[in-house]
């Protein structure tokens, strides 16, 4: 299966979840926001919810500065 990922292509096993999605790549989960399809998932719900096929993942990570 296949879902991009910041535009990026990416295959992933099927049924897999946000957090799934996150160790494959391994990305650390601290001080990111994920969106699937345009819409801001919360960290808790990043185990529950199963990707499919051709969804875009938006992964931003906060960043510090001043």
């Amino acid at each position: 299966m296949t879902v991009n990922v910041n535009n990026q292509s990416q295959s992933i096993s099927e049924n897999s979840s946000i957090a799934t999605l996150l160790a494959e790549l391994q990305i650390t989960v601290n001080g990111i926001a994920v969106a699937l399809n345009n819409e801001v998932i919360s960290k808790e719900n990043w185990g529950q919810i199963t990707l499919k096929n051709e969804d875009q993942i938006t992964i931003i990570r906060a960043t510090q500065g001043g």
